[in-house]
């Protein structure tokens, strides 16, 4: 099978779906007159899209012709001014972790002047709340017990 069979054969099959569509189109005349309308439609309200798109730009660039040729040499700069890299790229940072830091060596113990700041007496002020409390966990540890 050589290149002028596969040629050959593809014209073949392009004639006979040609062929097919212009049944098919026969058959169903009123179909294919509203599908090519809708495309026609389609085209036609692209066209004015791109017609209105393009006296947008010519009015906005009239516009901009007005103003004082400084605000447009200040336009210019602005525009062609370049971008430093610090502003685009993220600073470089180091592949390791660094160790921890202490502020000052951990403590083996503590005194009782290193933890008064720490500790407040839970029954100072508050001692009918933690009785409530603690007896009524030990009355309903008390009624699971058979």
């Amino acid at each position: 099978m050589g290149l002028g069979t596969i040629i050959a054969d593809i014209g073949i099959i392009i004639k006979s779906a040609l062929s097919d569509f212009v049944e098919l189109i026969k058959s169903n005349t009123k179909i294919a007159m509203i599908i090519v309308g809708a495309f026609l439609v389609i085209i036609f309200l692209l066209l004015v899209l791109a017609v209105v798109s393009h006296t947008s730009s010519r009015s906005e660039q009239a516009d901009t012709a007005d103003l004082s040729s400084d605000s447009n040499a200040a336009n210019e700069a602005l525009f062609n001014e370049t971008r430093p890299e610090s502003r685009f790229f993220l600073p470089y940072e180091p592949d390791f972790v660094p160790d921890v830091l202490l502020e000052r060596e951990p403590r083996d113990g503590w005194t009782e002047e290193d933890a008064r700041p720490f500790w407040t007496d839970p029954l100072q002020g508050n001692e009918r709340f933690w009785r409530r409390r603690i007896e009524s966990g030990i009355d309903s540890l008390l009624e699971h017990v058979p």
